[in-house]
């Protein structure tokens, strides 16, 4: 998308950027790269507790399985998030995507 009226929709004159969709299940995600005017901010991870989107939550169904893929496609690990609650048949980590957002992956057996 280039100019209007995305623009004005996202407060952006002289935009251009492209938009990549991915659907699995009925949900769908909408990635961005704005190649003009560029982005905003680093890639440093958000506080959990800043206002906004902090982050996404993923379930899947073998936590380990899903950290080794990720990882191995270059998404930053933060090992020390990695949580094992048996009381709750559970188990979670979170991971960084190549912006700083941060995605937990969420193994429950319930």
């Amino acid at each position: 998308m280039e100019g209007e009226p995305a623009a004005t929709l996202l407060r952006l004159p002289d935009v251009k950027l492209r938009a990549v969709y991915l659907l699995r299940d009925g949900l769908r995600i909408e990635l961005l790269h704005y190649a003009r005017p560029g982005h905003r901010g680093d890639a440093a991870p958000r506080p959990m507790n800043q206002l906004g989107l902090t982050h996404l939550s993923l379930r899947v169904a073998d936590l380990d399985a899903a950290q080794r893929d990720l990882a191995s496609h270059g998404a930053r690990v933060l090992a020390d998030t990695r949580i094992d609650n048996e009381r709750l048949r559970a188990r979670a980590i979170f991971v960084c995507d190549p912006d700083g957002t941060l995605i937990e992956l969420v193994e429950a057996k319930r």
